[in-house]
């Protein structure tokens, strides 16, 4: 179920969680969590959090208001400026965090301290607390003051050095695909946590505790098998181009990407009946009994004998015909075919959500990305910066309000630049 205004609840409902996130996996962690229902509340800086900035912009305008990694991320939450360089802006966080069940950060841990946000003093102060964070090397280790970026975070986690062609230097995936999968986690183990900090309400010691999440902890786990193989028979796996990486001549084969007449395919064999491929070719060689004993050490004679097939259809057409045969053939789609939906599966799903938004302008933009058959998927616009200044903007001893603050209270916040 989707629910489109905030009238719907989702599964976090009446769960408040302040962000203070500078990269995409702080965001999206909040992202994913407001999607399940929690007020999500961004304390940005006075000129707005660096994603405002990031990716396209409709008509190519750079606007604070209209940065693509905003306008996706940020949807379905809150905003409100701090100044956390100021004593009275710290001050104010930690009165905001009275009433907040979770605090999510990925600021490098070296402003944690000056910033008063180190996890132990937020711990002591608000015992309840949900501390996330979530740093390129985690909160202790000897790379923490290590400067980072997504790359490096890639290649530290081990995954660079399996992408890419094995004739050439490692290719990252496009994006920031270590922050998202970090931003998963993180969002995972917040929402344990808040399920601990429910389930131990009546404690008088308080339930809440930290999360330290790694972005290149995140990427070596997804290495998994990888990483055993290196550790039980001492093999480094090599990049093995658009091919399965790791396999020895025994595996089957094809696993891979290849060109056909109007784009790519992933062409995939079916493993248990791996002789369908020569019915689909009407190629009499990929039913040779010493090529199916080893097809990935016939991989480059499979890539030949498959390719006047592929030269002279279309992709939809191949896949058609693959599957029919229960072979598992797969169209390389563009972003501008997902969009265009052309099979009407995502419109089935009610994946793209149209929203207007009052600077972007209406666009179309990823819906759910989970379903719950009893819980809603809360959407939202993203917010304007400082939006929700207006209704957040409180001192100390009250709720975050759902009417407006007190005008003094407001001007003496503006006055000290804290909001």
């Amino acid at each position: 179920m989707t629910a489109s205004d905030e009238g719907q609840s989702g599964s976090l409902a009446g769960t408040r969680i302040i962000e203070i996130s500078e990269t995409v996996s702080g965001a999206y962690c909040g992202r994913l969590l407001a999607g399940l229902g929690a007020d999500v509340v961004l304390a940005e800086p006075l000129r707005g959090s660096v994603l405002r900035r990031l990716g396209a912009h409709p008509g190519a305008r750079p606007h604070r208001e209209t940065g693509a990694a905003h306008l996706h991320l940020q949807r379905g939450k809150r905003s409100l400026t701090l100044n956390l360089e100021t004593r009275r802006g710290q001050r104010h966080l930690r009165e905001l965090l009275d009433t907040t069940h979770v605090l999510i950060t990925d600021l490098p841990p070296n402003r944690w301290e000056p910033w008063g946000m180190a996890p132990a003093r937020l711990l002591a102060n608000h015992p309840s607390l949900v501390v996330t964070t979530i740093t390129p090397f985690g909160s202790h280790g000897p790379r923490v003051e290590q400067p980072s970026t997504e790359l490096t975070e890639y290649a530290a986690g081990g995954y660079l050095r399996i992408t890419g062609n094995p004739d050439r230097e490692p290719v990252k995936a496009w994006g920031e695909q270590a922050q998202l999968q970090a931003g998963v986690h993180a969002a995972l183990a917040t929402a344990a946590a808040l399920r601990a900090q429910r389930r131990d309400s009546d404690s008088s010691t308080g339930s809440g505790q930290y999360v330290d999440v790694s972005v290149t902890d995140a990427v070596s786990f997804l290495l998994g098998g990888t990483l055993q193989s290196a550790y039980f028979f001492g093999r480094e796996p090599s990049r093995n181009g658009t091919r399965l990486v790791g396999f020895g001549p025994g595996h089957t084969y094809p696993s891979t990407i290849r060109p056909c007449r109007d784009g790519f395919v992933h062409a995939h064999v079916n493993s248990r009946f791996p002789e369908t491929m020569a019915v689909f070719f009407d190629e009499p060689g990929l039913a040779d009994a010493d090529l199916l004993a080893t097809m990935m050490g016939h991989a480059d004679e499979i890539d030949v004998l498959m390719s006047p097939k592929l030269e002279r259809e279309d992709r939809a057409e191949i896949v058609r015909e693959a599957q029919a045969l229960r072979i598992p053939f797969t169209e390389v789609l563009r972003p501008s075919e997902v969009l265009a939906d052309s099979d009407g599966h995502h419109a089935a799903r009610e994946f793209f959500v149209d929203q207007a938004h009052p600077i972007a302008g209406r666009a179309r933009y990823p819906g759910p990305p989970i379903r719950m058959g009893a819980s809603h998927w809360r959407e939202g616009r993203a917010p304007l910066l400082n939006e929700h200044g207006d209704l957040l903007s409180v001192a100390a001893s009250t709720a975050l309000p759902s009417g407006s603050a007190d005008g003094a209270v407001r001007a003496r916040w503006r006055r000290a630049g804290v909001a």
